[in-house]
């Protein structure tokens, strides 16, 4: 089988959306398949992307282009975008699996794939109520998804929401699983006490989506201020000044920044509760392997969170990402601090009894059962 994976990530070097298809990629690599990759240009490229080709995937870079210019570019094509698409129809790849962050990123590769009558998937590793299709493009939008042999999403949450803003039922899609970086084979030892409780907010530093500075604000509370806590925040992003600025103004001493950390076990053997205020998600894998790591959450009820995380059980539901029902939530969760390790194992079983072991396994194989439903349906297309 022929395989073409498709990235629409053009904003940021590497992000959890990349993780899905990327891995799937080289397994299908390893099982024999051939296997194509075409991912956006950017001056200096992940070293993840620069890896696939040397396991062996032809690897493809397009011109990247801001969101907001997708129609124009799509009515005024430039030669290398010609060439970029050309070089897929080239391939002849028995699926073309498009990866996009949010809900519309990668509909151009949808259309060129419908015209050439190449069989495609839809990845959406995001949504939001604030992504609404115009009508100039929903029409176009909701054919491209219905042509799809599937719409994966990463949370039911999203697949409804996608449906509602297409005002199409989508028969397609399914829910897909992320890979997750810890071992679902053991569970780092709960973190020595000390008497201080340790929160880590583990997300891009975006606030936007993820709302760290909603979080902050609840902690410059004077309730809070005495309390034995500290927040250990991780990741890396374009607003770390800014919510440096912000913890600073707010004399928040007991907030510290550790950046990016690739050593996902190593937080939770020093940190007891996971925070994320998002406005918008996916799935969060922190979420996720939070829970793998046998440590509860509190979250913002929004996309996949409320479908892993069960409130009062396995962690803590906001239901919104507002200050006033963030503080009132961290107040429950504070309240019930000497119920944290229960709700951690509570959490562990949780995600061992409904997130498989191997993700990208169970998606390599759902790939190849789409490209076996895709070949009667174009040998009968074709003229006798």
């Amino acid at each position: 089988m022929r395989f073409a994976f498709v990235s629409t990530m053009a904003d940021w070097p590497w992000g959890g959306s990349e993780e899905l298809w990327s891995q799937t990629a080289v397994q299908l690599k390893r099982a024999g398949h051939d296997v194509q990759a075409s991912v956006a240009y950017r001056p200096r490229l992940s070293d993840k992307i620069t890896l696939l080709a040397k396991q062996g995937i032809r690897l493809e870079i397009y011109p990247s282009y801001r969101i907001g210019m997708a129609r124009r570019i799509w009515n005024k094509l430039t030669l290398k975008y010609r060439r970029s698409y050309g070089r897929l129809k080239r391939f002849k790849p028995d699926l073309v699996i498009i990866s996009q962050g949010h809900n519309s990123g990668g509909l151009n590769w949808a259309k060129i794939c419908s015209e050439a009558s190449i069989p495609y998937v839809l990845i959406v590793h995001c949504n939001s109520e604030h992504w609404w299709f115009g009508d100039r493009d929903v029409e176009e939008a909701a054919a491209s998804y219905k042509s799809a042999q599937k719409v994966f999403c990463v949370s039911r949450s999203n697949l409804n929401l996608l449906r509602m803003q297409l005002g199409d039922p989508m028969q397609n899609g399914e829910i897909v699983w992320n890979p997750y970086k810890v071992s679902a084979e053991s569970i780092p030892a709960w973190p020595v006490e000390n008497g201080r409780w340790r929160l880590a907010c583990v997300a891009r530093l975006d606030p936007a989506a993820k709302g760290q500075e909603l979080l902050l604000q609840v902690l410059a509370r004077p309730e809070w201020r005495g309390r034995p806590i500290e927040l250990n925040i991780f990741g890396e992003g374009p607003h770390e000044i800014a919510l440096r600025r912000l913890a600073s103004m707010l004399q928040l001493n007991d907030v510290h920044f550790h950046g990016q950390v690739s050593d996902i076990e190593a937080i939770w053997e020093k940190n007891h509760l996971l925070v994320l205020p998002s406005r918008y998600e996916g799935l969060p894998l922190v979420l996720v392997e939070a829970m793998w790591c046998g440590r509860p959450a509190v979250v913002t009820d929004v996309a996949g969170n409320a479908e892993v995380c069960v409130d009062n059980e396995t962690g803590f539901v906001a239901p919104a990402p507002t200050v006033a029902l963030l503080a009132d939530t961290l107040q429950r969760a504070w309240d019930r601090r000497e119920d944290w390790q229960r709700m951690g194992q509570a959490a562990r079983a949780r995600a061992e009894s409904q997130i498989p072991r191997d993700p990208i396994a169970v998606f390599a194989d759902r790939l190849r059962s789409c490209v076996d439903t895709a070949r009667p349906a174009l040998t009968s297309t074709k003229p006798s």
